[in-house]
């Protein structure tokens, strides 16, 4: 496959900020399996316009960082009520001081990351003993199944299969970082679309990756179909866990 074209992020931030959302079973997830608490420090690498941080820090009064590349996206994540640190910076090096956190997560950020076992080394440098890691993240099976984007516009697929780490390979840079493996879960959220405009908007970067020709005509159909009814389907993704013993 041909070498996929860059995306600009920060020019992408106004759309994500308007169409992304917490995916109620992801967010389940980190709350009840990463254990977090009052007094839980809490990393979200990769936390774009900060949806899920924000949410954590609403929720349970944690202390807690987003850290970004793209200096728009923090923009966004700033103008949220809830106090988190927000900070510029990349997976690679996170630039945290070691033993710190009890949770380190990325949603849907991963295949983003150029160097994942560097992120893996970071995440084991900067969490505490007994501290969790999570990659939320799509399996081929996910990329595969999902509803709107592999439905009405099936050249993302191709797209997606070629950047999504394969859980495997995750698992595998994990152990060589020393973090413990725990499970993969598979977490599900049904969902209805009656609009098409975060679509319109490309809200969804792998939108940014196909023809222009491909995106219209997916559109197109997408739109004939909510002309007549609704979407209904479900929202899929996979939490990969670890966790740095001791």
């Amino acid at each position: 496959m041909a070498q996929l074209p860059a995306i600009d992020y920060n020019q992408a931030a106004g759309s994500y900020a308007a169409h992304r959302r917490v995916h109620p079973g992801v967010f389940r997830e980190l709350c009840e399996r990463g254990r977090v608490r009052s007094k839980s420090k809490v990393l979200e690498v990769g936390c774009g316009t900060g949806n899920y941080v924000s949410a954590l820090v609403g929720y349970t009064g944690c202390r807690a960082w987003g850290l970004d590349p793209f200096a728009e996206m923090l923009a966004h994540a700033g103008a949220r009520p809830e106090r988190v640190g927000w900070q510029l910076g990349r997976a690679e090096q996170m630039g945290f001081a070691a033993d710190g956190l009890n949770l380190v997560f990325s949603v849907d950020v991963i295949h983003h990351v150029s160097d994942k076992a560097a992120f893996y080394r970071e995440a084991a440098r900067i969490l505490q003993p007994g501290g969790y890691v999570c990659a939320v993240t799509d399996s081929e099976e996910i990329i595969r199944r999902r509803e709107v984007l592999s439905g009405y516009f099936p050249e993302t697929v191709e797209v997606e299969l070629a950047r999504y780490p394969r859980l495997t390979d995750l698992e595998k840079w994990m152990a060589e970082a020393g973090l413990a493996g725990l499970d993969t879960i598979l977490v599900e959220e049904p969902f209805e679309i009656s609009s098409a405009q975060p679509y319109r908007d490309k809200a969804f970067s792998s939108l940014h990756l196909i023809s222009e020709e491909a995106w219209r005509a997916g559109l197109e159909r997408l739109e004939q179909s909510l002309a007549r009814e609704p979407i209904r389907g479900k929202m899929r993704y996979a939490c990969l866990w670890g966790r740095k013993e001791g």
